[in-house]
């Protein structure tokens, strides 16, 4: 009988020694904090460079399954013995792109259709920073005519027959932090919403029609044009190799159209320059947009 009751004491003992650490284990568990609002109770297993890895505690003393969670959801862990770690989105943090390419080589996408064709080289700077120049080719593109009545009142077609170059130059300030598709992550260092200073300057030459005396001729004018405008776009990097930028610009524009005193074809109040459009007489409100798409290089 003294043996029985002492063999029911220990394994009394033991059961609650059991209950007593496994109730223990049970409240001290770690807890993370996430950006929606849910907390977490949980047995945080590895902090990561990019991810958390938790058990749940039905799990952690059965199947052993394991979840992960992406940093930039959490906004802290408080574990089990009170310290507390925190997560705060660094965009600013250069050693978040290490590795990156950080030059493009890029073309106007839509130059082609209306004309002209521009190459540009861009680099970034810093976070947050970079350059652009580009070199147009006004003329290399689909052309397009000139139509008029000439002094026999014959109908004439002429091609215009653009040839020049136009040079830009601009300086991007871009918004950090980016964001591809939603997902807010550090992604490439040249990816994102900006605001881009710009000078362009520009000549050419093509065919126009001029009317002197009450009669059209076909006359080859030479035009110079500068513009100085503030572009706003929003450029994509996909891949870490291939980007696509979209832009539009406002800015102020002169050229010498229009200054002779002939009156041609081009509307008087404004002039279109191919890589920007002038409303108003010159000196002018000036008007830019276009996509552009490129390739990232070392």
């Amino acid at each position: 009988m003294s043996n029985t009751k002492t063999i029911f004491m220990k394994y009394f003992l033991s059961a609650i020694c059991l209950c007593f650490f496994f109730n223990i284990a049970i409240k001290a568990q770690d807890k993370i904090y996430k950006k929606n609002g849910n907390v977490i109770t949980c047995r945080v297993t590895e902090v990561g460079v990019s991810e958390v890895k938790y058990m749940l505690p039905k799990d952690s003393i059965g199947i052993a399954v394991v979840y992960v969670l992406d940093k930039e959801t959490l906004i802290k862990i408080v574990f089990a013995d009170g310290r507390e770690e925190t997560f705060v989105s660094d965009y600013k943090n250069s050693e978040q792109y290490i590795g990156q390419l950080t030059k493009a080589i890029k073309i106007d996408f839509m130059g082609p259709l209306i004309g002209y064709s521009q190459f540009g080289f861009e680099k970034s700077t810093g976070i947050g920073t970079s350059y652009e120049a580009t070199l147009a080719i006004i003329g290399l593109g689909k052309g397009n005519s000139i139509e008029y009545y000439d002094a026999n009142n014959s109908w004439v077609s002429k091609r215009r027959a653009p040839f020049g170059v136009a040079l830009s130059f601009g300086y991007k300030f871009n918004k950090l932090p980016n964001f591809l598709f939603g997902k807010s992550r550090y992604s490439h260092l040249m990816q994102g919403s900006y605001a881009k200073p710009i000078l362009y300057v520009g000549n050419y030459s093509e065919n126009i029609v001029v009317y002197k005396n009450t009669t059209s001729i076909a006359e080859r004018k030479n035009t110079t044009f500068a513009a100085l405008q503030i572009e706003f776009g929003k450029q994509w990097v996909f891949g870490e190799k291939f980007l696509f930028d979209a832009y539009w610009g406002l800015g102020y524009g002169i050229d010498n159209k229009h200054i002779n005193g002939d009156y041609y074809n081009d509307n008087e109040t404004s002039a279109y320059n191919y890589l920007n459009s002038r409303l108003g007489k010159s000196p002018g409100v000036s008007l830019s947009f276009g996509i552009k798409t490129g390739i990232l290089i070392k």
